[in-house]
């Protein structure tokens, strides 16, 4: 049994989260408590006058603020037990941020206030993380995105020619996303798939020396990719940013007409960790019965094998996986889309598609034995 403190309640009656205000926080709390359930894994709600030793006290981060003392957010009840070793304090964290870098932090925190580090855990979004001092990596996402879609629909496989060669559904504006966007629109390459650019958060990822691509390349590019946000915005359905942000909204009719995705993950870079940081960018073509090129982190498609996916280098020339310099993954994997989306795609989907099934049938199966690795890591069971 999994006792989670909970410290303060809504006017509704609803837990609300331990020692962050509501500004720091966007995702409903205490998830974890409503995943738990959903996976039939013995949790309950306790307060911290009550709770049995080794009870976990969440605190939910959305955005992990390196300067704050997240210790003196702790109501000192839940602060005497935890200098008292008697309970744990398990931040999740579903984000891609280097985990190290994070445990560092509450490894100085644990030392100012005199904790012993052992009794607090992270659980990471990061790959990484389950290579660090009490880090559990889950990938919270993929749950999330399982958890939202109905899973009785989704587009489905079949053998049937289609009318795109691919999709590439961009909703944010990123200077990489859009490095690689405005390629493929000026070789007039968008008109041969389910092309979109929403360009929501214009200009706010702009800076070269925040991106992962090389700034010479982006300077070069600035002339090209100027004239495509011109010409866009890009749209193919009348959504708005939301409807295209929730999960449970899916183009079923896109998916079964287009026969691969180009996936543009949310970082081309895990914040120097070495990790894998997959999203529901990359869940969507799982669920709905295609196959896919990741435009992300080195080590990606490697990731999801460990996941018990599969990837597609029966017909797909996927070393640009394993490639560590950033601009060099990102020239290899722009110039395997523009191949891809020229050829006969009718046979290569026909040969992948037991391949396409499997990691469909994966995703289906559901994820409780992912969050049960989770509870038995921080349970310190083997």
């Amino acid at each position: 049994m999994i006792n989670l403190i909970i410290d303060r309640f809504e006017d509704n009656g609803k837990p609300s989260a331990n020692g962050i205000s509501a500004l720091q926080y966007h995702l409903d709390y205490p998830r974890l408590y409503y995943y738990l359930h959903q996976c039939n894994i013995p949790v309950s709600l306790v307060h911290v006058d009550t709770a049995p030793v080794n009870s976990w006290y969440l605190m939910v981060l959305g955005f992990f603020d390196h300067e704050c003392d997240y210790f003196n957010l702790i109501p000192p009840a839940v602060y005497k037990r935890l200098q008292r070793k008697e309970i744990k304090v398990v931040f999740t964290y579903h984000e891609g941020d280097n985990p190290g870098r994070i445990r560092m932090r509450l490894d100085y925190w644990c030392d100012q206030h005199g904790i012993d580090p052992s009794l607090v855990w992270l659980i990471s979004g990061n790959s990484s993380a389950n290579n660090e001092f009490n880090c559990v990596y889950w990938s919270e996402l993929e749950f999330m995105y399982w958890r939202s879609v109905d899973l009785r629909s989704g587009g489905v496989l079949h053998t049937q020619p289609r009318n795109k060669q691919y999709m590439a559904l961009c909703r944010i504006d990123k200077i990489w996303r859009n490095a690689f966007m405005s390629t493929l629109w000026a070789r007039g390459l968008h008109k041969q798939g389910y092309f979109s650019y929403n360009q929501v958060d214009l200009g706010q990822e702009d800076d070269y020396y925040g991106c992962a691509l090389n700034n010479e390349y982006l300077e070069q590019l600035q002339p090209q990719m100027d004239s495509f946000v011109a010409a866009g915005p890009f749209s193919v359905d009348n959504l708005d940013s939301t409807q295209h942000n929730t999960y449970s909204v899916n183009p079923e009719h896109m998916y079964e007409d287009s026969y691969f995705n180009i996936v543009l993950e949310t970082v081309l870079d895990t914040d120097n960790s070495g990790g894998a940081f997959v999203t529901e960018k990359t869940f969507k073509p799982i669920f709905n019965n295609q196959f896919f090129i990741e435009v992300a982190a080195a080590g990606t498609l490697s990731h999801l094998k460990e996941l018990g996916y599969k990837t597609f280098d029966l017909c797909i020339d996927e070393h640009y996986d394993t490639i560590t310099n950033h601009q060099e993954r990102f020239d290899a994997v722009l110039e395997l889309a523009c191949d891809l989306i020229t050829q006969d795609l009718h046979s290569v989907y026909t040969k992948l598609s037991p391949i396409i099934r499997h990691n469909h049938h994966v995703f289906q199966q559901g994820m409780a034995h992912r969050l049960q690795a989770v509870v038995d890591r921080i349970s310190c069971k083997p």
